[in-house]
C-alpha cells in the first residue's frame, strides 16, 4: 500500500516539476523553451505541455515501465490513465488553492 502512495506521488511530483517548475537553475524552464522552439515539434510540445492528463498519461507509462519487474500490456493502460487520472486530479486542486 505505501510502495502505490509513494508511486502516485511521484507521478504528480515529475509531472509538477515537467509541467509548472522551473526546475533548480531554470533548468527546466530552459528545457521546456528548447522543446516549443523546434521548427516542426513545437507546436507539439506547446499543446502536450499545456494538458495536465497528456504529461500525465506519458509520466504513468514511463514510471511502469521503471517501477515493475514483468509487463503486460493491461498494467501498462492502467499505469497510463492512473497518471494521467492522478496529474488532472492534482492540477485541479492545486488551480483550486492558488485561486485568489
Amino acid at each position: 500500500m505505501l510502495d502505490t502512495i509513494i508511486v502516485l506521488l511521484s507521478i504528480f511530483g515529475l509531472h509538477f516539476l515537467i509541467k509548472e517548475s522551473d526546475g533548480p537553475w531554470g533548468i527546466m524552464a530552459w528545457l521546456r523553451n528548447i522543446l516549443i522552439r523546434f521548427q516542426f515539434f513545437g507546436v507539439f510540445f506547446y499543446n502536450l505541455l499545456d494538458c495536465s492528463f497528456c504529461v500525465g498519461c506519458h509520466i504513468g507509462w514511463i514510471m511502469y515501465l521503471i517501477h515493475e519487474k514483468t509487463y503486460h500490456i493491461n498494467n501498462f493502460i492502467i499505469w497510463m490513465l492512473a497518471g494521467g487520472t492522478i496529474c488532472l486530479f492534482g492540477n485541479a486542486i492545486l488551480n483550486k488553492l492558488y485561486q485568489e
